[in-house]
C-alpha cells in the first residue's frame, strides 16, 4: 500500500482546517488569493475585494447535516415571518432576474417596508418594523443576507450561491407575484461630481 505524498497530506490538512473554520463560524469572507478548498464554493464579493467560502450542500441535506456543515437553515424563531422578509429582500436585491441572484444589488429598509405592507394588503403598522428588523437580523446571522443596520441597507448573503437553477426559477416566479419595490435611495451613494468652475479673469489673461 502506497504512502500518501507529503503534498497530499498537506492538502488534506489544509482542507480540514478550513472546514473546521466553516463549521465553527459558517461561510467565511477571505482574501481573493486564498487557495481553493475542496467542497467549499467560492463567491466573489460585488467589488471583488474578497471571496466568500460557502459549503457545497448535498442534495436533500437535512437539518443535522446542514448544522454540521456550518450552514443552518433559516432560524426557526418566527419562520413564516423570516421567510416572508427573505422573499421581499430577494425581490428588492435581485433586479436583473435574467442572471443569477448573486451578488445582486443593494436594497433598502424603505423598500422592504413598502413591499411588506403591500404583501399584507394594509397600511404599515407600528409593529411591522419590529418584525422586519428581527427577521433581517436572523437572516444576517445565518448568512442569507448581509444587513447593514446602521445604513438601513441589505444585500443578498453568500448562501444564495447554493441555490440551484430550479430554486432560482421558483424565486423568479415568486418575485413576479410580489408588489414592486420603490426605487432604492442609498445612503452610501457617492455625491454627484461638482461642475467645473469657469476660469477666473486673471487666469484667462495669463493664458
Amino acid at each position: 500500500m502506497s504512502t500518501p505524498s507529503s503534498e497530499a497530506v498537506e492538502r488534506r490538512l489544509y482542507n480540514a482546517l478550513w472546514w473546521a473554520k466553516v463549521q465553527s463560524a459558517g461561510p467565511l469572507e477571505v482574501e481573493p488569493d486564498t487557495p481553493a478548498v475542496a467542497g467549499l464554493t467560492r463567491a466573489a464579493s460585488p467589488d471583488g475585494s474578497t471571496v466568500w467560502l460557502v459549503p457545497t450542500l448535498p442534495s436533500g441535506a437535512g437539518h443535522t447535516v446542514l448544522e454540521e456543515l456550518g450552514a443552518p437553515p433559516v432560524a426557526v424563531e418566527q419562520p413564516n415571518e423570516t421567510a416572508r422578509v427573505l422573499s421581499i429582500c430577494v425581490a428588492c436585491c435581485w433586479a436583473d432576474r435574467s442572471g443569477p441572484a448573486w451578488p445582486g444589488s443593494v436594497g433598502t429598509l424603505a423598500q422592504i417596508r413598502s413591499v411588506y405592507a403591500g404583501m399584507r394588503g394594509r397600511p404599515e403598522q407600528s409593529s411591522d418594523l419590529t418584525l422586519i428588523i428581527g427577521s433581517l437580523r436572523r437572516l444576517h446571522a445565518t448568512h442569507w443576507l448581509l444587513w447593514n443596520e446602521k445604513a438601513g441597507e441589505v444585500r443578498l448573503g453568500p448562501r444564495v450561491i447554493t441555490w440551484t437553477a430550479a430554486d432560482e426559477a421558483t424565486l423568479r416566479d415568486l418575485c413576479r407575484h410580489l408588489p414592486d419595490p420603490p426605487p432604492a435611495v442609498l445612503t452610501s451613494e457617492p455625491p454627484p461630481p461638482e461642475p467645473e468652475s469657469d476660469p477666473l479673469p486673471s487666469e484667462v489673461a495669463d493664458d
